[in-house]
Parts: C-alpha cells; structure tokens; sequence
C-alpha cells in the first residue's frame, strides 16, 4: 500500500522472478510478433509489458501472463494485454501485493470467468484473491499457492500503526507535531482497513470462498509464515475445480522452500 505517510508492505516478503542476466533488455512495451513457434521451436509471444524492474506482463493468444508483484501499474497493464481478442487464461507466478489492489486483480479474473495457471507460486494476496476468483485453477508441477493472512488477520492494525510510526519518528518533528502526525496516521489506517475489510467480505461473497482459508494456517495450526493446504482441503473452503499434481501434498519441503525462495509449510485440516 503507498500509505500518505510512506511505504507499507503489509504482506512483506516478496519473491523475484528468476532472470538471466544475459538476457537482451526488452523495451517498456513492444511487440514481438505473432503466436508462432520459431525457427528453434519456441513461441513468441504477441507482447511483452515490462512494468518497473520486478513485473512482466505477456500476452500469448489467448492466454496472458503476468510475472511480479500486484500492483496498480501492473493491473493496468495486465488490463491493456487482454484487450482485442478473447482472453481465457492467466498465467501467473506472482509472491502478492497490497489487499485492495489483490481485490482489483481477483476481480478482473472473476469478471471475465478466466482459467488461472500458476507456474511457480501464487501467494499471499494472489492466492486470496486471484486463485480463489478463477473459474478452473491450475496448480502445476513444483508450484504452489500459499497463504499467510488477509485483511482480517489478527494484529493487522496494530502492524499498520507501527509501521507509519516508525516512518514517522525518521522525521526530524517536534513533540507536538510527531503527535498530529501519529493521530492523523492511526485514523488513516483504521479508515483504510475498516474500508479493505468491507470490500474483502464483499468479494469472498462474490466467489463464494471462506475467507479463513487464508488464515488457518497461523491462527488454529501455529504456521509462522506461508502456508498450503490440498486439493481436498481447499474445497472445504470453496475454493473448488483445482487440478494439481498428484502428490501435490506431499512435496519436500527443502526443495519447495528452494524453488519458491522460502520455507512453506503444509496444513492437513483435521
């Protein structure tokens, strides 16, 4: 969230797509061509969208791909790649981002009943919001969708206050005006996660999922960090018409933790 009084990442960790640093730069927006395989075999996609330095955003015939954080920029041009032709699927290897953009992301998923892929990892807002609004959800092999939290999650308030404080005692402020600051502050995040939690109950009505999927984990089972459940377990949820890999259950923890970039842990409901 860009907060008026600095940065706040509510859902901090975040996890950089791989890049090959030999890789030609490609310009902010271009075309590449049409959906065609190469002389070597390998599609080129219609167009590519680089949004900053950590988000990509492709679109392939029918399908567009987004890779990177959500944001506002990014939604925007994720918009821009589905327009003209039918778009069915989204692509996505994405760690989440802030609720409300999540919501906006979730919601263009929902409006245009879209298949979504994950190829690496869908987390956090993007397992909230994005995953659970697909009509099919595809898990592919050695990717996961793990969740650690949501607008409801207990201490978020808190979280947000100490977060705008710090930002604020950086200041050089006298007494008085640290004090007009910090109110002005607390009020802003009550107004903004009061307003994120109507919206999130709204959109978990709309996609008929049980907004304590994305907190289980850390309130009933004592997960610190992210967390995943089965195909099984995400139907009690609603979160129905996965399709993952069989064993998906039961992957080795180091090696997941080495290929999403941090530990992940299992939740078996009882």
């Amino acid at each position: 969230m860009l907060h008026r009084y600095g940065f706040l990442i509510l859902l901090p960790i975040l996890v950089a797509c791989a890049t090959d640093s030999n890789t030609t730069p490609v310009p902010d927006s271009i075309t590449l061509g049409s959906d065609r395989p190469n002389s070597r075999g390998i599609r080129i996609p219609d167009s590519v969208t680089l949004v900053g330095d950590d988000i990509t955003v492709q679109r392939n015939g029918d399908t567009v791909i987004y890779r990177g954080t959500l944001t506002e920029d990014g939604l925007d041009a994720m918009r821009e790649a589905g327009l003209g032709l039918p778009v069915t699927t989204l692509l996505i290897d994405s760690a989440g981002g802030e609720i409300v953009i999540g919501m906006e992301f979730g919601a263009w998923v929902l409006e245009r009943e879209l298949d979504v892929v994950v190829d690496r990892a869908c987390l956090s807002s993007c397992a909230n919001y994005v995953f659970t609004a697909a009509r099919n959800k595809e898990i592919q092999p050695g990717a996961v969708v793990a969740w650690h939290g949501s607008a409801k999650q207990p201490g978020l308030l808190e979280m947000l206050h100490t977060a705008v404080e710090q930002g604020i005692d950086a200041k050089s402020l006298s007494q008085r005006e640290r004090s007009k600051e910090i109110a002005r502050a607390r009020r802003a995040n009550v107004e903004y996660l009061t307003a994120a939690i109507y919206k999130q109950d709204a959109f978990f009505y709309r996609v008929g999922v049980d907004e304590y999927v994305t907190r289980i984990g850390n309130d009933k089972y004592n997960v610190r960090g992210f967390f995943y459940l089965s195909v099984v377990d995400m139907a009690s949820f609603g979160i129905d018409n996965v399709t993952a890999p069989e064993g998906y259950a039961h992957m080795e923890p180091h090696a997941l933790a080495r290929r999403v970039g941090f530990p992940v842990s299992l939740v078996k409901l009882e």
